[in-house]
């Protein structure tokens, strides 16, 4: 949010995508840094955040965000609150690949009106320089009449060796540039000279994107702009990191993904606005993969379907409810070659021998998995989310539920695969047969990481990394149910929830009957987006109740929550040893009591569209609360 909102622009003059080179993996643009925050004011959370009893929290939150952006003053000199100070129009940063193992980080801001703080700026910025000890020099480049002022950073004394890091900036045409490598600098004065073909712009997985996008937007300007090349962006921030800090790339889950064909996912991006068209958050994004697909990749199909109404079986008042359609039985026959990789068969064929041993092991279930299960699988798949009372590290609830096509076959094929586990137990209640697993000691499982992201935290370049060490990994649902009933399999992650799930319930205690949920599918109908292949709906305030009340009690860091597990894996300490959890991030001790935050978290609703064969449509919104 910090990275939010701004004014709407009829037009913008010199957009900043058509300034940036080719090879940007990460790009992001505000289309009027003051503005933006003038836009994001107007919302319940910009409210929020204004009240003087979030101070404490803001401030830590602002804290926060000033050590991430760290990384990027680091290495080009300006502070966010820089910014504010001499935007008079886009203010574009972007991570750079000009060559592997190279990336460079780059900003253009537009100062119409503002020349004279941007400046001032550079006066500031070169007495910083000198500070740390870096050498200002002047240089002349052909791309442009105007001055290219050059520092030579400092070694640290620790790293005598260390590559030298320069930083270049340079104050042309009304706009203030400033970039960690020269070539690619020349590269963006010589497009802001002339028209190029050699841009952001032109490259075709981020026009395909942003085309999507605007054409949802029916011409007006975001507010904000993004676009990412997954994997470009991964390699470039593995490239922008220094060596004694990266992950080792063999373990890399970003080779895993490489070699299993998701390089076919050309662009991700898309548009956000605050405060707009009745919302107070609207995004547009768009995935485009163009075929064709190899190995893995073959996985990712969502046909649109016909039906996203919530089952009778979901209750009135959960926290979030997401709908959406898979080709189950695709993804199980393509997932082999990532399942060898990820387990270290060079050769292939691991995954088939898990499945010979589920069938013809003497003391397995002896079940032929795809012809016994997966086959009457459905492509309709639903997750439920809520909590329970009290607030606890552990007091998050999942559903997960695949409709089948033959009810007593999967019925069948669950038993069989189970009935024999030493740590299931069976309960039969009302009826139901309920499969339970029973907890036990984490196993050691291989790290799952980003170079540089994931299993470690990340920040921009120039941040610190956590140290390269085995991590455990608990089981992802160690209290986990499951059943078959009402025409569904369901998966819980834990036995009480299930219940509550399938206890019988009149009309009016059903998710449709909400109002919440009235309100997000009318919202829904009139966005006028007839195909869907996903659908999404959230109580904000419910959805994240559970981790606001945890940060206040400090104990995020033991939370099992989703966000909690991911968060610890992200930014663990004491890695492997078992007596040792990451630090809390966030100081909780001054928050307000959940009920002066919840009054602005309205519900949210998304829909998703499978376009072609090559290429996805999100759109999303939150509603004010009522």
């Amino acid at each position: 949010m910090l990275l939010g909102a701004g004014a709407c622009f009829a037009q913008i003059a010199r957009p900043s995508e058509n300034l940036f080179p080719g090879t940007t993996k990460g790009f992001v643009v505000i289309a009027n840094m003051n503005e933006m925050i003038e836009q994001f004011n107007k919302t319940q959370i910009g409210q929020l955040m204004a009240d003087p009893v979030m101070e404490p929290f803001t401030k830590d939150i602002k804290r926060q965000f000033d050590e991430r952006w760290s990384g990027v003053y680091e290495r080009l000199g300006v502070k966010w609150d820089d910014l504010k100070v001499i935007a008079g129009g886009e203010t574009a940063l972007g991570l750079v690949l000009p060559a592997p193992r190279k990336a460079a980080l780059a900003m253009v801001v537009d100062v119409t009106g503002r020349e004279e703080k941007a400046e001032a700026l550079l006066v500031r910025i070169s007495a910083d320089m000198k500070k740390e000890g870096a050498t200002r020099s002047e240089i002349s480049v052909e791309e442009t009449k105007a001055t290219v002022l050059r520092f030579d950073r400092a070694k640290p004394k620790d790293k005598p060796d260390a590559p030298q890091k320069k930083t270049f900036y340079c104050l042309t045409d009304n706009l203030f540039c400033t970039c960690d490598d020269l070539q690619e600098l020349r590269g963006i004065l010589a497009r802001i000279a002339a028209v190029r073909n050699d841009s952001l712009s032109d490259v075709k997985g981020f026009q395909v994107v942003r085309g999507r996008c605007a054409k949802d937007l029916a011409g007006a300007m975001p507010q904000i702009r993004w676009f990412v090349h997954p994997l470009g962006y991964v390699e470039a921030m593995r490239a922008a990191t220094p060596e004694d800090r990266r992950r080792k790339e063999s373990t890399s889950i970003f080779k895993v993904l490489r070699n299993q064909g998701f390089e076919a996912v050309q662009g991700v991006g898309g548009f956000v606005d605050f405060s707009s068209e009745q919302f107070e958050v609207v995004h547009r994004s768009a995935v485009y993969a163009p075929k064709p697909w190899e190995k893995s990749m073959k996985m990712l199909v969502f046909p649109n379907g016909q039906d996203f109404a919530p089952q009778r079986f979901v209750p009135r008042d959960i926290a979030s409810y997401y709908t959406f359609y898979a080709d189950i039985l695709n993804a199980f026959d393509n997932f082999g070659p990532l399942f060898d990789e990820l387990s270290g068969d060079k050769e292939g064929g691991a995954w088939e021998d898990v499945l010979e041993q589920l069938e013809k092991d003497p003391n397995g279930p002896k079940i032929n998995l795809r012809e016994e299960l997966v086959a009457y699988l459905g492509q309709r798949v639903t997750v439920v989310t809520d909590y329970q009372m009290p607030i606890t590290p552990k007091c998050e609830r999942l559903l997960f539920v695949i409709e089948t096509k033959d009810e007593g076959a999967v019925a069948k094929a669950v038993q069989k695969t189970l009935e024999n586990d030493k740590d299931i137990k069976r309960h039969e209640i009302d009826g139901h047969i309920i499969w339970e697993m029973i907890e036990k000691e984490p196993e050691e499982l291989p790290p799952f990481e980003i170079s540089g992201v994931g299993a470690q935290p990340w920040t921009p370049p120039g941040g610190e990394t956590v140290e390269d060490e085995e991590d455990k990994n608990p089981r992802l649902l160690p209290h986990a149910a499951i059943t078959v009933s009402h025409g569904q399999l369901f998966v819980a992650s834990h036995i009480d929830f299930l219940l509550k799930v399938l206890q019988p319930r009149e009309e009016h205690e059903t998710l449709t009957r909400s109002i919440d949920y009235r309100r997000v599918d009318e919202a829904i109908k009139k966005l006028n987006i007839p195909q869907k292949c996903a659908r999404m709906f959230s109580r904000t305030d419910e959805e994240y109740r559970p981790t606001y009340e945890l940060i206040r009690q400090g104990k995020m860091p033991q939370s099992e929550t989703v966000l909690g597990r991911l968060l610890n894996g992200m930014f663990g300490e004491g890695k492997g040893k078992k007596d040792k959890v990451r630090k809390q991030k966030i100081d909780g001790k001054e928050m307000p009591d959940f009920d002066v935050v919840r009054r602005h978290l309205g519900p949210a609703g998304t829909v998703a569209i499978s376009e072609g064969d090559d290429s996805w449509f999100i759109k999303g919104f939150l509603l004010k609360k009522e």
